[in-house]
């Protein structure tokens, strides 16, 4: 058997594309040889199932489950939104046809007859209509065989002298379940599983309502020895993350808003912390109407850009009691106010909101599905909350702000006069020092990047599922009965461990695909897998510290592989691959590496894909012999087929709509030898001959390979491990690639090539569309400044402050124990964009004071950055607040993030409130040529 896995990348058109490749498929099996049985396209490989059910009993026959599965999928088909259902571990009914050897040569009959006669009772063609010129009816030849008695009364034979042989006197007759090729229990119970999918772009939890009500209602009618068990529950997974996100979203609106009424007068806060349930209602509707799907992804943005929703009010509030505080009347200060700063935070929202669309170009498959929802979410909130700052923000502080600044009391000091008073010193300082202060703040940045060198990356983090997965393997052509003693003694082990709720065994073949990148597993009669129910979480992520490494030894013919899941789709975290030719050479150096990996104690479940050669036997038929006797290459073919493995299928009947197969299988079929095999009896075509095989063929051992596996049409072998976990794949990664320096050199001499596999191919594959994705935006940003600022100098000031960003990310990945993940990356776009803002606030009043008031660039420089202190402060302090809830539950998925925006916004303010003023003043010097000092300007 061959399998061929097909990987598409950037197809738009899915369906149309798999259609197109079945056609060709169809039209290229013709020149395939004539033993080639099937050739199929399994399309439907990437599906994930919504539902995993089991239907179990311990006196219930597979039959009777049958009856039970069919009920259930009839109740289930009246979702709208079910897509399908598929069924897995079913164990079908056959009549069993056991050969009498020595009737059947009495008779002079032989297999093949057998063969041909049942396989003509099943033959089903078209049988004619009748016309009559007013109706016309349709002919039905009923058939004769619908049970084993008819089988068993099948003529299979008649003499010239009218003598009937039927097949219940060659042969017995029985009805029975075959020997299982693969099989599913759950907690040691016998079930059948039901695997439901639904469509795409419905939602999963009402979906998964609606299938519990039909399972609810339908385990009413089961009797008490059977019971329904659900294994995976997508809608559950999905609605409690949902529900935390959810509680995550309230804290940060709490969060928020004490900050505010904290750094405000009451009012002035209020005014502000007003902003959100408008803009959060408002985007809601809006998701709704243009079909934004409500997921973690969008619920993510909606925290993300809770305090950027606050940031445009507070700096058009800020401006607004500025300037009712120098006597101007209310009402025009809140006009003034939203027209000064409509150009500012226009286009910071456009940083913000457009830099995310490039990864939507740049990135495909998984990745893009992930991040598609983000920009789209995030321009429908920062859109809605820049026009609640112009239209609605004026009206509120109109009506409710009519004090200014100037109206405070003498002597009563809040926390920002206490922090305004510093900061005065501070930047005060820095301009008598400028040089000084840049020369801090490259070696920050500096820092930040030493710092990012080392914070641990991992693309993908690890799913938070109440659920592990566990993959059982023995030597290739170990039988199913050994792998199931196994699985069935490590099960007993396992379920033991109280935080262990459920297990569900697959013998022989993998479980449906229930998570995303979980790949289903080929399978056969040396694999087995659980699906480990855990009671929480938290739960899973103990009871992997704790038994990752304890059942590595357990079975010394077993590897027992455990398994967290994850976001990545990497079957295996670690693969050196080699490529060439020469078998030999290609196993050889795969061997070595795995030696290599061996010693590397941070690996565990090193291993090759090489499965060694595999014991058989070969039949070389003495030809003269065998022609003289009339037996053929078929003939022989058939013989064997019926005793040694688990017969031939000869045709199928009917019970009702329920399909048994009518199979040919020798009465000595079972456990035999070698010798058995020599000793079996075979005929020909002359009535009357049987003979034993040895006497038309000879039996010699045989051994070939048991899995040759080729990547993009070259052989490949692979040596493969698995992380130890508290480890980081990068690093561990990087020190595998160091100990293959010399192997890698000297296996290209031999004409072997070697490449990295694993996470390490997968990143480099996402790694260009993630770097192109983060060029473009940075390319965006780029041109809106100029649309905005019309002046290079200052457009290239602000895109030097994006490596204001690199400080604060790593040190918040560390203080957190966070990798730099996929999340993270969205975050560092975020924070990039949250800077860009800020200068934009800080250089449009400088260039204000400059150009409008004539100050010099350097006093233009001071009074902006003292008097744009505060709005800076303010919206860098709610839009990190805002992601506190993320970084408190320090999630693998969300924690990035939050750790990202939260961290890097509050140590950028440092450097933006510093450097930008001494930027700003060092490149428009010279613009102070021939001006006159004012001799008022600093109070200006």
């Amino acid at each position: 058997m061959c399998y061929i896995f097909v990987e598409l990348d950037k197809i738009n058109t899915k369906d149309e594309f798999w259609s197109m490749f079945k056609h060709k498929l169809s039209q290229f099996k013709s020149n395939l040889p004539s033993g080639v049985l099937a050739l199929m396209a399994i399309d439907d490989f990437g599906e994930t199932s919504a539902m995993l059910i089991t239907i179990e009993s311990e006196d219930k026959t597979y039959r009777e489950l049958h009856d039970y599965v069919t009920s259930l999928q009839d109740r289930l088909r009246s979702i709208p939104e079910l897509a399908g259902i598929k069924v897995v571990g079913e164990q079908k009914e056959q009549i069993a046809v056991y050969i009498d050897r020595d009737r059947l040569s009495t008779y002079g009959l032989n297999a093949a007859t057998l063969l041909s006669s049942l396989q003509g009772q099943g033959l089903q063609i078209m049988s004619g209509q009748l016309e009559d010129g007013q109706n016309i009816r349709p002919i039905h030849v009923q058939s004769a065989v619908n049970n084993d008695n008819d089988v068993a009364e099948t003529i299979v034979y008649n003499s010239p002298t009218g003598q009937v042989v039927r097949l219940k006197d060659v042969a017995t007759i029985k009805r029975e379940y075959p020997d299982a090729q693969s099989y599913v229990k759950n907690n040691g119970k016998k079930c059948i599983v039901v695997s439901v999918e639904m469509q795409e772009g419905n939602n999963i939890v009402d979906f998964a309502d609606k299938v519990k009500d039909v399972l609810g209602d339908f385990q009413d009618t089961l009797p008490e020895s059977v019971k329904l068990f659900t294994i995976t529950d997508q809608g559950h997974v999905v609605g409690v993350s949902v529900e935390d996100f959810l509680v995550e979203l309230l804290i940060s609106i709490i969060t928020v808003i004490i900050v505010i009424m904290l750094l405000l007068p009451w009012r002035v806060a209020s005014v502000a912390a007003s902003t959100i349930p408008i803009t959060i209602f408002i985007s809601l509707g809006m998701f709704f109407a243009f079909g934004v799907e409500l997921n973690t992804v969008t619920l993510a943005v909606l925290i993300l850009t809770l305090g950027m929703i606050v940031d445009n009010s507070i700096v058009i509030i800020d401006c607004y009691i500025e300037q009712i505080g120098e006597g101007r009347s209310r009402w025009h200060a809140a006009s003034a106010s939203a027209k000064e700063f409509f150009g500012a935070i226009l286009a910071a929202t456009l940083c913000i909101s457009l830099t995310f669309y490039p990864l939507n170009f740049t990135m495909s498959d998984l990745m893009r599905d992930f991040v598609k929802w983000f920009p789209i979410g995030m321009t429908i909130v920062l859109g809605v909350s820049l026009l609640v700052a112009v239209f609605i923000v004026p009206y509120f502080q109109y009506i409710f702000i009519k004090k200014g600044l100037s109206t405070n009391k003498e002597g009563k000091k809040t926390l920002l006069d206490y922090m305004q008073q510093t900061y005065d010193k501070l930047i005060e300082a820095c301009f008598r020092h400028p040089k000084t202060t840049v020369a801090l703040g490259i070696v920050g940045i500096l820092l930040g990047g030493l710092l990012f060198s080392i914070v641990p990356q991992k693309l993908m983090p690890g799913a938070e599922r109440n659920q592990f997965a566990v993959e059982i393997y023995l030597p290739k052509g170990t039988a199913l009965e050994r792998t199931a003693a196994v699985a069935d003694s490590l099960r007993n082990m396992m379920i033991q461990d109280e935080r262990i709720e459920n297990i569900t065994t697959f013998y022989g073949s993998g479980s449906p695909r229930f998570h995303t990148v979980y790949a289903p597993q080929m399978g056969g009669s040396n694999f087995a897998q659980f699906i480990v129910n855990t009671k929480s979480n938290d739960a899973t992520i103990k009871l992997l510290d704790d038994i990752s490494d304890k059942y590595e030894n357990t079975f010394p013919d077993a590897m027992v592989r455990i398994r967290q899941l994850d976001y990545s789709a990497a079957n295996n975290p670690i693969e050196v691959r080699f490529q060439g030719d020469d078998l030999n050479l290609l196993h050889e150096y795969t061997e070595k590496a795995a030696a290599i990996m061996r010693q590397n104690p941070k690996l565990t479940m090193v291993r090759t894909d090489f499965d060694g050669t595999q014991p058989g036997l070969s039949i070389d038929i003495k030809q003269d012999e065998a022609n003289r006797l009339g037996i053929t290459k078929p003939l022989l073919t058939i013989n064997l087929a019926t005793r040694f493995g688990n017969g031939l299928t000869a045709t199928q009947v009917w019970d009702g709509d329920y399909p048994i197969n009518v199979v040919l299988k020798d009465a000595k079929s079972g456990n035999q030898n070698i010798d058995d095999l020599e000793n079996a009896t075979v005929s020909g075509l002359l009535p009357g001959t049987s003979v034993p095989l040895r006497q038309v063929a000879d039996v010699k051992p045989d051994f070939h390979y048991a899995q040759i596996t080729h990547y993009n049409g070259i052989r490949t072998m692979a040596a493969i491990a698995d992380l130890r976990r508290g480890n980081n794949l990068t690093n561990v990664t990087a020190e595998v690639m160091t100990s293959m320096d010399s192997l890698k050199t000297d296996a290209a001499d031999k004409g072997i090539k070697m490449v990295m596999g694993g996470q390490y191919d997968k990143d480099n594959e996402t790694g260009p569309q993630i770097y192109n994705g983060l060029a473009l935006s940075i390319v965006v940003i780029l041109v809106i400044l100029l649309f905005h600022f019309r002046n290079i100098k200052l457009t290239l000031l602000v895109m030097l402050s994006l490596l204001f960003s690199l400080p604060g990310a790593p040190v918040g990945m560390l203080v957190m124990g966070q990798d730099m993940s996929m999340t993270g990356t969205l975050g560092m776009i975020s924070l990039m964009g949250i800077i860009v803002r800020n200068g934009i606030i800080m250089i449009d009043y400088a260039e204000e004071l400059r150009l409008q008031h004539h100050l010099s660039a350097k006093h233009a420089a001071l009074n902006a950055a003292k008097r744009r202190l505060r709005p800076i402060f303010l919206t860098s302090a709610a839009a990190s607040m805002g992601c506190i809830p993320m970084v408190i539950a320090n999630s693998p998925m969300w924690g990035p993030m939050g750790v990202t925006v939260t961290f890097g916004t509050l140590i950028s303010m440092m450097f933006i409130i510093t450097l930008i003023p001494i930027g700003y003043w060092l490149i428009m010097r010279t613009k102070d040529k021939g001006r006159h000092n004012v001799k008022n300007e600093l109070a200006a």
